[in-house]
This record gives structure tokens, sequence and C-alpha cells, in this order.
């Protein structure tokens, strides 16, 4: 399989314009601190009833929950960047469009962590459980951690810039020899993401208007990015005809990306 000739590639200044924004997205999460008290608190629209109906009220089932939630998180991110980004191409004996899938990925994933991260700490939402931590500081054992990083939820954000980044890939690239295989993973990668939201709605971590955000946000800049700096320029590669040439890679623009970091 191979990269069609008429998409753009990363060139000199895409990479260098990637690791800026890598080492802008490492400084947001690590050097940019997180809020002291509250700017935004308490449930909005529909916020309270969902967590009144969906949240675990026990410990141990929230802690079980959120544990969920990073496994269906690591599943989507995991498939996208080492099975779909890494895997498949080498095993095809195509290094080139492996390198080209990975700076896609990283470019996206980073966009994304940079954005999450500096909303949720400019916004200061208080997250759900703590108005209950005011009245008993035992009734969750993250009780004081990040207390006020609810909104966007990141976990979301990150499952569904991982899910567009699956099916911008799969619409593109037939990786699994195209229909209805290529077509599943995008689902999957999906319905993997939804449930990470709902997870962290159902442990307790975000209201609805959380994740709602945060999907809106992973989906636009998983499918977005990938598709605005690269694959509208030329169609998709045909299913199971797919050249495997390296010498026919594109000598293209510079594909554009900035990035960011995780929650």
């Amino acid at each position: 399989m191979n990269w069609n000739p008429a998409w753009p590639e990363l060139r000199p200044l895409g990479y260098v314009l990637t690791g800026v924004s890598i080492a802008g997205a490492i400084a947001a999460t690590f050097f940019m601190p997180y809020p002291e008290r509250e700017h935004w608190g308490g449930g909005v629209w529909f916020d309270n009833e969902a967590r009144r109906l969906l949240r675990a009220r026990d410990p141990d089932v929230r802690d079980a929950i959120r544990v969920a939630s990073d496994v269906t998180l690591l599943t989507n991110v995991l498939q996208t960047s080492v099975l779909d980004g890494l895997v498949l191409p080498l095993l095809d004996d195509n290094p080139r469009l492996a390198t080209q899938l990975s700076l896609i990925n990283a470019q996206t994933f980073s966009f994304n962590i940079l954005v999450a991260t500096v909303l949720f700490k400019l916004v200061a939402r208080e997250r759900p459980l703590i108005e209950d931590c005011r009245h008993d500081v035992q009734f969750d054992p993250l009780c004081t951690i990040g207390q006020y990083a609810s909104f966007p939820s990141s976990h979301a954000s990150t499952a569904f810039t991982a899910a567009g980044l699956t099916c911008v890939t799969h619409a593109n690239l037939p990786l699994y020899g195209g229909g209805a295989w290529d077509t599943a993973a995008c689902i999957q990668s999906l319905v993997f993401a939804a449930a990470t939201g709902l997870f962290r709605i159902i442990g307790d971590r975000h209201y609805a208007t959380d994740v709602l955000m945060g999907a809106a946000l992973g989906l636009t800049i998983g499918y977005m990015l990938p598709w605005l700096f690269h694959y509208q320029y030329g169609p998709a590669v045909p299913e199971h005809r797919i050249d495997t040439s390296s010498a026919n890679m594109s000598r293209a623009p510079v594909g554009f990306s900035i990035g960011g970091f995780i929650d």
C-alpha cells in the first residue's frame, strides 16, 4: 500500500512546526498550573439529570469504570498510532507510508492535547464529584486530584481524535483491504470513543456537557486536520490496487501542523 502522490507530505518546515507544537503541548501539560479555584461550578442544561441517572454510587464501581475508560481510550490510540500507523505499513514493507501516517498521528494528537489542556486549565470547571467531596473528604480517592479540570473531557477528546484519525485514514487508505473491514475499523473506534466518554460520566469525573464538548473537539481535530492538509488533495487510494513502490511517494508542499499534548 502507498501514499497517493497527490497528497502533500510533511516537509522540513512541517517537522519544525510539529516539534514546536509538541513542545508547547508538553509545556501546557507540565508547566501550566492547574487552577486553585473554580471559575465555573455546577451543571448546565441536562448535566445534573444525566449525572443523577448515570453516575456510579459505589466508589469501587467508580474506580473500575474509570479504569475501563483508560482501557477504551488506550485501545483507540494504539489502533490508529501503532497498528494502522506502523505495523501494517511496515508489514507491507513501506516505511515511508509508516512515516507519513506516524507524523499525521503525532501532529493531530498533539494539537488535540494542546487545545484540550489549555481549555480545561483556563475554564477551570469544577468536577461534578467535588460538591460531595466538600461534605465528605472520604467520598472519593480523587477528591483532591484535578478538582477544577472538568471542561472539556480530555479523555473524550483524545478518544474521539483517535476515532477521527482511524475513520479518515481508512476512508482514504484501505489498510484492511477496503470495503466492510475498513468501515468496521471506523465504527469500532467510534464505539470505543463513545464508551470512553460514557465511562467518564459514570465514573463521576465529568458532566455530560464536558464529554460532548470533548467529543466534538476531538472528532473535528482527528478527522479534519488530516483531511485539510493531506487527503483533500487527491482521491482515495483504490481498494486492492495500491502501488507498493516507495518511489512514487509525493514530493508535494509542506503539510502544515500544529500540536499539543494529553490529559
